[in-house]
């Protein structure tokens, strides 16, 4: 059985690496996520037990191997913020990031790669935090299992950032499956998130 080493990492880190597992079709039956520490222990285990999944919960070695079944059926999985509230130390504004493409402007499409990298690497350095980041067009790729932002995306949803990425989009790229951190949605609440921020940041 498969194990998802979350130990040394702190909530919600622990939550969005079992909600990935879960969604992950490459493990089949089951698998177990190992955590250190107690808070993300009883956090995941309140998530799993809403989402109606069977687990079982054993302290080996001053860790927690928590045995998670996976659901036979396809099912829609809760936003992990909802059960381990994250703290930061920086403030949230209500302002969005838009992201439209995998490039930053026009021309060398080797530059614009290279460019949103750094991009969305320095978001989480900026102050206040944007309240969303919205992904469509083939911006929605970067958010997939493959691409070399994966992890970033994952460290800004964990600041609390909400990461929504358009499903007609990741339909169209067929990477609904790939998407692992973010809420698919569609046009009608990305165009509502854009009406009601302060502002909107294009890269």
């Amino acid at each position: 059985m498969r194990e998802i080493d979350a130990r040394g990492q702190q909530c919600p880190k622990p939550l969005i690496m079992t909600r990935s597992a879960l969604s992950d079709k490459t493990i089949e039956y089951g698998f177990t996520v190992l955590t250190d520490n107690a808070t993300s222990k009883d956090n995941i285990e309140r998530y799993l037990s809403d989402n109606s999944i069977k687990f079982t919960t054993t302290e080996k070695n001053d860790c927690w191997h928590i045995q998670i079944e996976k659901p036979g059926t396809e099912s829609v999985l809760s936003e992990p913020e909802l059960h381990c509230p994250v703290t930061t130390g920086k403030n949230r504004s209500d302002h969005i990031i838009c992201i439209k493409s995998r490039f930053m402007g026009n021309g060398s499409d080797e530059l614009g790669e290279l460019l949103m990298k750094g991009f969305v690497n320095t978001i989480k350095e900026i102050s206040p935090l944007p309240g969303e980041i919205i992904l469509y067009n083939s911006g929605v790729l970067l958010a997939t299992d493959d691409s070399t932002l994966a992890e970033t995306f994952a460290e800004l949803h964990s600041l609390g950032i909400r990461i929504t990425v358009c499903g007609t989009c990741a339909d169209y790229f067929s990477v609904k499956d790939h998407i692992t951190t973010g809420t698919i949605s569609n046009m009608y609440d990305i165009l509502s998130a854009l009406s009601n921020c302060s502002r909107v940041i294009y890269p």
